[in-house]
């Protein structure tokens, strides 16, 4: 079997009982290609000599998962929901992988939604395994939870200052930032100083780190920039410098000083966006500033913008 270069991709080229196969093995990684071209080569002697089918756990299916996917935003999230469900179904043939042993090791303790989470990954991988693979004649449907509206949980100015002020000092720009750019969490505390081109008032989030996988031209208001520029030279590294792994605790604990318990960082972004709906920022204009992909994702914030309403209604009189 021969692993070949081609474009962007590694292919494999084979020759099973006189018939050749190509086959693209969707990476340009050498090393995830190699391991793709080994779990293969045996597959397709398993197939083409023996004639067999073949006969996969889910534990095997979770390692080619991981490796084909490893490119994915959300792998790490993949990787800590796998390991949860190895213990319980690891050695389970993926024929034998009904609905119901799905649903009797989702874990209980947590949401209906995050329980959909687990059920999206699992149908994505016996999907796989169906589609791609050829290691199962038909993946189980799986049903989902029904989830509750989501929410838009904001604050108020007076409650955005009073939560800046409980926070250690260290946190409080990085707080306000987010606040005055509706930036997400990642893009905030990862801010490097690269990014940031102070003479045209703008910030750069590259397409790997924008959720959406485009790039993300972010203006800074005149707050914004200001406090940026309070910063003294030199501005290298991380604009904030490394925020120390105790985060979860401080924030959970400033938030109920606070008084808004269960408030995410990610609402500050919801907050920013709240309050550009409120002082009558046009959502196609709120969608290009927020980065958002889809005109879905800010209609949540059309109820609160009510002067747009009032004033399409004034254009129709007699």
């Amino acid at each position: 079997m021969a692993l070949l270069l081609r474009g962007e991709s590694y292919w494999m080229d084979v020759q099973i009982n006189g018939k050749r196969l190509r086959e693209s093995l969707k990476t340009g990684d050498k090393k995830l290609a190699q391991q793709l071209h080994d779990m293969r080569k045996a597959e397709l002697w398993r197939e083409g000599v023996l004639k067999e089918k073949p006969k996969k756990t889910f534990k095997e299916a979770c390692a080619r998962w991981l490796v084909e996917r490893a490119h994915k935003r959300s792998i790490a999230d993949d990787q800590l929901k796998i390991n949860l469900l190895l213990p319980k179904i690891g050695t389970v043939l993926l024929s034998e992988l009904g609905r119901d042993k799905i649903e009797s090791v989702l874990p209980k303790e947590v949401s209906g939604a995050t329980r959909n989470r687990y059920r999206a990954l699992i149908r994505a991988m016996l999907r796989a395994a169906e589609r791609e693979w050829d290691w199962l004649d038909r993946a189980p449907i799986l049903r989902t939870e029904a989830e509750p509206k989501r929410r838009v949980a904001y604050l108020t100015r007076d409650q955005a200052e009073v939560l800046i002020a409980t926070l250690p000092e260290k946190y409080r720009m990085p707080v306000r930032f987010a606040l005055l750019t509706g930036l997400r969490r990642s893009n905030v505390f990862g801010l490097t100083w690269e990014a940031v081109d102070l003479a045209n008032g703008m910030v750069h989030v590259a397409e790997e780190d924008a959720k959406a996988g485009q790039r993300i031209l972010v203006p800074l208001n005149k707050s914004a920039k200001a406090l940026l520029e309070s910063f003294p030279e030199p501005r290298i590294g991380r604009v904030w410098g490394d925020m120390d792994r105790i985060w979860a605790n401080t924030w959970t604990g400033a938030c109920k000083r606070a008084g808004v318990p269960g408030f995410r960082f990610h609402d500050l972004r919801h907050t920013w966006a709240s309050w550009h709906a409120m002082a009558g920022t046009p959502l196609s204009v709120l969608q290009e500033l927020g980065g958002w992909h889809s005109h879905e994702m800010v209609q949540r914030y059309a109820h609160l913008s009510p002067e747009h309403l009032a004033n399409a209604a004034e254009r129709v009189n007699f």
